[in-house]
């Protein structure tokens, strides 16, 4: 995360107290990489459409959105291949994947990873290396034009029915990313050691990402998680949201996945 967002935790856990390696090197397979992810996504009438393919460590990320015989999105997420864990930088790298534009309805748009070698503010919560997968319905030119703004300042709130239970709104606005939401009843926020957590962002009063952050040491763990994502009373826009997030680690292929799984269409209210 950016400086105005490690400021506004700090702020929160005061208060709480509490270019591509050589192809044939890519950790992927020709095959679909979702094959043995997970068994939420082994359903035979879907198809999965990639982002390019960007290098990470030794190896390679890439985002995809996995589609129905309808066209509708049932999972988004990030693969990473394993050799994408080894030998990562010790400055902070930001990848922009952009989703296929004609899939999946073109409701999430891109994903944007976040490697945080040293992690960052508060002392003792997220100064530990972890990633950040951010999954984007806003446009990457409109993510990119979210301006910084320093705390006190508080971005629009989105009306309340569109919030979930134990989620609050962190001063500040991340330049290129958003406001975020943490949800106070976090682990990490509450004396245990951070492994990993569900931010919400929104700009001008809308939602506009959904974020697990995990740390390096948890994937490396080679992890088998699917997790609840606690959900507003109502949505504001219409679309495909997710009830549940998977980390995963798979032999065939040998890579990780983080992805919002088994989304389900909600019309605005």
């Amino acid at each position: 995360m950016k400086k105005f967002f490690k400021i506004a935790v700090w702020m929160l856990a005061m208060v709480a107290i509490l270019g591509l390696p050589s192809c044939q090197d890519s950790g992927f397979s020709d095959q679909s990489d979702l094959n043995d992810a997970s068994s939420v996504l082994k359903k035979a009438d879907m198809n999965v459409f990639y982002s390019s393919t960007q290098p990470l460590g030794n190896g390679v990320v890439r985002a995809w959105v996995q589609v129905d015989k309808m066209g509708d999105p049932m999972a988004v997420g990030v693969n990473l291949s394993a050799k994408a864990l080894m030998d990562l930088p010790d400055e902070v790298v930001q990848l922009v994947l952009e989703l296929p534009k004609t899939k999946g309805h073109q409701f999430y748009t891109h994903a944007l990873v976040d490697w945080n070698p040293h992690g960052h503010e508060p002392p003792g919560v997220y100064d530990v290396p972890h990633f950040d997968f951010h999954f984007y319905t806003l446009s990457n030119e409109g993510r990119m034009a979210i301006p910084p703004m320093a705390p006190p300042y508080e971005d629009p709130r989105p009306a309340d029915m569109y919030v979930p239970a134990n989620y609050i709104l962190l001063q500040g606005l991340v330049p290129e990313m958003g406001a975020h939401w943490v949800d106070v009843t976090s682990p990490e926020l509450n004396g245990t050691p951070f492994t990993y957590t569900f931010i919400w962002g929104s700009y001008e009063g809308h939602f506009i990402f959904w974020e697990p952050m995990i740390t390096l040491d948890y994937l490396m763990g080679m992890p088998d998680d699917v997790i609840a994502i606690p959900q507003p009373e109502a949505y504001e826009m219409s679309g495909w949201y997710a009830p549940e997030y998977m980390i995963k680690y798979s032999e065939k292929p040998d890579q990780y996945t983080v992805a919002l799984i088994n989304l389900a269409y909600h019309e605005a209210e």
